[in-house]
């Protein structure tokens, strides 16, 4: 089950980025049909759960009945360990982010968290936010690509002001590019990317724009 899951969100995932004129998406979209058509061995990921798990699965359950790559994303979720980084945990931007987060990785290198495959070049999986999470200011050496699975979500990098984007956006993030990231008033289920350097964690960079900031600019109150 967990193969024929994993190849079918594969090609739903490429699907999704073909949809993009950006090089960066038609050459991931490449290397996802690469994989699904020659699909290495899948391991055993020791499936896991976080607290905000429960509420992004009903909300993406609402997108599964439209959308393929939701769908598919969602029969693949009971084989994926859900985790949270030790590093964000240990130092967290906020009381209840900790509680509002969580990611897991689909396919990545050796000596990262449990994952269905292994890949020394790329890794893609996904994150959970909780509704009206602020995923403040950070950077890291990895490029990457954010597809947002549901929305609407919010997004600035480097000096820029917020972005809207409703579902089936791509975001792309070069490498060392400062960026956030900010949920709205319902829970949100990204996928993502990494490519180059995946073995160099994410780090917080100091942020003058807090989280009631801003929620407080886009017309929302914080929770």
């Amino acid at each position: 089950m967990t193969t024929s899951a994993l190849k079918t969100f594969l090609d739903r995932f490429a699907d999704a980025l073909d949809h993009d004129d950006r090089p960066i998406s038609r050459s991931h979209a490449r290397r996802l049909r690469q994989l699904a058509g020659h699909l290495p061995q899948v391991s055993d990921a020791s499936p896991s759960r976080v607290p905000v798990q429960a509420a992004c699965e009903a909300e993406l359950a609402v997108y599964a009945a439209q959308s393929p790559l939701a769908r598919a994303l969602a029969d693949l979720l009971p084989s994926l360990h859900i985790t949270r980084s030790k590093n964000y945990l240990a130092n967290p931007p906020s009381g209840d982010f900790g509680e509002n987060y969580g990611y897991g990785v689909i396919c990545g290198p050796e000596g990262g968290p449990p994952t269905l495959i292994r890949d020394p070049e790329i890794a893609f999986g996904l994150m959970f936010l909780g509704p009206k999470t602020h995923y403040p200011l950070h950077h890291h050496p990895a490029d990457e690509l954010y597809y947002t699975v549901t929305g609407p979500s919010f997004w600035r990098a480097g000096t820029a002001n917020w972005t809207g984007h409703g579902t089936d956006a791509i975001i792309h993030h070069p490498p060392w590019l400062p960026h956030a990231t900010l949920s709205a008033d319902r829970p949100l289920v990204l996928l993502y990317i990494w490519e180059g350097d995946l073995d160099t964690d994410a780090a917080f960079i100091p942020d003058a724009v807090t989280a009631e900031a801003a929620l407080s600019s886009l017309g929302l109150e914080a929770p």
